[in-house]
């Protein structure tokens, strides 16, 4: 009961309630399309599909520039200011106009390397999914702590997604009207987001000035960057399996890692959920109870991934992907260090205003990552395997980075100042 009076408290549980509902349609809605599509498109074909969305998210998180971990924080510190709540939404979404349209000219630059140029329509007709990246503006639900509207939406668009697939993706030929599909369902998202902070918020769109803009754009650098390189950690992996081994291999990391992100999905939404609150009160006794809760559950997470992964796998991806077993046995390692990791970051670093710590995690990491694969390259070992346990090194030593800079700066097991 003293927990519901706290109203910080009360905020957080709310939160997080919207954003479980949201994460289960996403989510859930995901894997019902997984499931059907391995089986209808078959497990090679679904595996270009992954190995094309691996290199198209590499595009939409060059077009969102780190504004869905910053843009937050700037409305929450400036909430009740509401001439600098549009003047950020208004640069916002200039920045993100600009960088998408640029992002075509990139795609036709990358076609230069033979893999790319392969795949060059479906890569294009993907890409057109950056207008939903543009438009829906999680980061203003996030830091008003109001996302009651935003689960509404996300739940209409991936409806529409799932009812549209079972309805007219019924065959290997499909598989551009599937991806077609997608790209409706994420402009549908994008428009209504942008409707419903317009009606309900009353937020005013307009031409910013380019000094301003470039203020956003400077202090969002740093955070793009990092964004960006920790990308390299599942979809390089997903890229470089699909270069050094196979279609199938793409389809049984595909099938593995979502089924591990899926334990990891409660951690997201308990650290978007806490983050404002933090944010306001910077109470570092709540950040480290909810390390340690974070840790205890992930353990839970991970055993009960091993005890039933052989049912897991056969569910998701059917009898001929139960051959990837030991490899989701194995990446379930990361269920405990992600789940830590995004306290540690955005609740952690960020909410503190440590953001240069924050960004030299995902720097370091990265780094060590691009160096391995340089390694085994050089050597003539990336395999299927290395690349697994690459894949958990990384973010291994993402966590201690993290860890390191918490306890270094007296974010955690610090008592919180009055």
């Amino acid at each position: 009961m003293n927990f519901l009076k706290n109203k910080d408290y009360r905020i957080i549980i709310e939160n997080f309630s919207y954003l479980s509902v949201l994460k289960v349609f996403n989510i859930g809605f995901k894997f019902i399309l997984v499931a059907y599509l391995v089986r209808v498109l078959g497990t090679e074909l679904y595996g270009v599909l992954t190995w094309s969305d691996s290199i198209i998210q590499f595009f939409l998180m060059y077009i969102n520039f780190g504004f869905n971990v910053y843009a937050a924080k700037y409305i929450v510190d400036h909430r009740d200011d509401k001439s600098i709540i549009n003047e950020v939404v208004s640069s916002i979404y200039i920045i993100k106009s600009v960088l998408f349209l640029s992002s075509f000219l990139l795609l036709l630059i990358t076609a230069i390397f033979d893999p790319i140029a392969q795949s060059l329509d479906l890569l294009y007709l993907m890409l057109i999914m950056g207008i939903g990246e543009v438009l829906f503006p999680i980061w203003f639900f996030q830091g008003i702590e109001k996302l009651k509207l935003a689960t509404i939406i996300v739940f209409i668009s991936r409806l529409f997604i799932v009812v549209t697939t079972f309805l007219f993706v019924n065959s290997p030929d499909d598989i551009f009207l599937y991806v077609g599909l997608i790209v409706i369902s994420n402009v549908i998202m994008g428009v209504l987001g942008v409707y419903t902070i317009k009606k309900y918020y009353d937020i005013s769109f307009y031409l910013v000035k380019v000094k301003t803009i470039l203020k956003y754009f400077n202090a969002a650098v740093m955070f793009f960057f990092g964004r960006f390189l920790l990308l390299v950690f599942n979809f390089g992996t997903i890229f470089l399996i699909g270069v050094y081994a196979s279609m199938d291999d793409v389809t049984g990391f595909d099938i593995a890692s979502k089924i591990v992100m899926l334990t990891v999905i409660p951690f997201e939404m308990l650290q978007q959920a806490v983050f404002p609150t933090i944010s306001r009160t910077m109470d570092k006794k709540l950040l480290t109870k909810l390390v340690f809760f974070s840790f205890g559950i992930g353990l839970i997470f991970m055993i009960a991934i091993n005890l039933f992964s052989s049912q897991l796998v056969l569910l998701f991806g059917g009898e001929e992907l139960l051959v990837y077993t030991d490899t989701l046995n194995f990446l379930s390692l990361l269920t405990p260090i992600i789940s830590v990791t995004f306290i540690l970051g955005s609740c952690g670093l960020v909410a503190f205003g440590f953001f240069k710590e924050y960004n030299f995690s995902l720097l370091i990491s990265s780094v060590v990552y691009i160096v391995i694969v340089l390694f085994l390259y050089l050597v003539d070992e990336i395999t299927f395997w290395n690349l697994i346990y690459l894949r958990v090194f990384s973010d291994f030593v993402l966590v201690c980075i993290r860890a390191f800079y918490s306890i270094k700066r007296k974010v955690l097991f610090q008592k919180t100042s009055v």
